[in-house]
């Protein structure tokens, strides 16, 4: 992988799908079990958004989006697939942000007639239900169609170990605030909680499938490193719950949304038919998305068919303070080689109930970059061994294969060489 921390920005391939992320870096509280780009403390929202219009308006001019220097109109042709305001608490921003950064996005290419525009909200954005009611008005007519509710759980004690400042009246009042708005609602849950009950789990989940809502997003509880449930439990404060637990979790969150009519299209997300989260549809499999705010990963095809790796600096404060122009003062960007890139789309893939297009990838990249990626008589033996299944145009995972993906990926993806210095 090539670092290229240059100013200039190599040129895209025309004609590909764009999808868009914003990143909103600012919480009222740091979850102990988050490690997203998340910071507690006072938003600087109209610098904030200040800076991120100037970054779009830098990227549409830039070779990054444009055909050529020339051709700054070139971009007008290029499809959008969606925007999504992730987090961070994006529900924490002015609606009437929002809409300037709806705006701007727009200029960036076409909107397809589908173009989905999603916002991440909490609880805790909203003083009542009056509040959130209007709030969500609000965005509908700035553009937004569907939102995503980080409810986490419909137990008070469970939410209080999450470190959440919502109650479960909360959570229920911003699901009917949100739902009387929008036909396209998500609700995120976690399970896995240390004493959480699997009648407890089934429980949440018929109430919330009860409810009707468009998509659901069922997450496992981890201990990622630097978070604070990372610390508590290395000093023994608390056990995660085992592996056969976990497992039973799965297996109950899978059959049960089935039997309610979700049909589970990735590893930890469930939709109604025809409810699928655009955005993170096209990204899974290996679609072109542009990342602008702190902290955002992008990944762009250059001409050359070259995959880039793009980020931008972390610190919000680094963010806001960094020399405009050039973009590339904030905006770090890295070449994929053509094996890097067949290994990161079946690691997006794979999640996915559709799988893997082997098919599509050696084409895309060449056979010998595949080759060189992916252990062939690794991905036979698990097809042997019924965790894996076949496909017309390349593999999925099966049922049993599903709570084992990190296992299977462990053994398919071939080591990559290490980067002479």
């Amino acid at each position: 992988m090539t670092q290229l921390y240059s100013p200039a920005l190599p040129a895209l391939r025309m004609g590909e799908p764009l999808a868009v992320y914003v990143h909103w870096p600012w919480c009222k509280a740091k979850c102990p079990y988050c490690d997203f780009n998340s910071h507690a403390g006072q938003p600087h929202e109209e610098a904030y958004v200040d800076a991120l219009l100037n970054d779009f308006t830098e990227l549409r001019e830039a070779s990054l989006i444009s055909a050529s220097e020339n051709d700054s109109t070139a971009v007008l042709g290029r499809p959008l697939v969606s925007l999504f305001f992730g987090g961070g608490t994006p529900s924490l921003m002015h609606w009437k942000s929002i809409a300037r950064v709806i705006e701007a996005v727009a200029d960036l290419g076409t909107a397809q007639a589908d173009f989905e525009v999603t916002v991440e909200c909490n609880p805790t954005s909203f003083e009542s239900p009056a509040d959130a009611k209007r709030f969500f008005d609000e965005l509908s007519v700035a553009g937004v169609n569907r939102v995503s509710i980080g409810i986490q759980g419909l137990n008070d004690e469970a939410l209080g170990f999450l470190g959440r400042e919502h109650n479960v009246a909360d959570a229920l009042r911003t699901l009917d605030a949100a739902q009387a708005v929008f036909k396209r609602v998500n609700a995120d849950v976690i399970y896995g909680l240390p004493g959480q009950t699997p009648v407890e789990w089934e429980t949440l989940l018929r109430t919330l499938a009860g409810r009707e809502l468009a998509h659901l997003s069922a997450y496992q509880l981890t201990i990622e490193p630097q978070t604070a449930f990372y610390s508590q439990v290395k000093r023994g404060a608390w056990t995660p719950v085992d592996s056969d637990t976990e497992a039973h979790f799965f297996e109950t969150t899978h059959s049960l949304l089935q039997a309610c009519g979700y049909e589970n299209y990735e590893i930890s997300n469930f939709c109604r038919p025809g409810e699928a989260c655009r955005h993170n549809l096209h990204i899974w499999n290996g679609g072109d998305y542009a990342g602008v705010g702190a902290g955002a990963h992008g990944r762009l095809t250059l001409r050359d068919g070259t995959r880039l790796a793009t980020r931008v600096v972390r610190q919000p404060e680094a963010y806001l303070c960094a020399p405009r122009p050039p973009l590339g003062s904030i905006y770090h960007t890295a070449k994929l080689d053509a094996t890097e890139s067949v290994q990161e789309a079946i690691f997006a893939s794979l999640r996915l109930a559709t799988g893997v297009d082997s098919d599509r990838l050696k084409k895309r990249f060449s056979d010998s970059a595949y080759e060189a990626a992916v252990d062939e008589p690794a991905v036979a033996f698990l097809m042997a061994k019924g965790l894996l299944n076949t496909r017309p145009q390349g593999f999925a995972l099966s049922t049993a294969g599903w709570p084992l993906l990190d296992l299977v990926l462990q053994q398919i993806l071939r080591p990559l060489p290490v980067p002479q210095a």
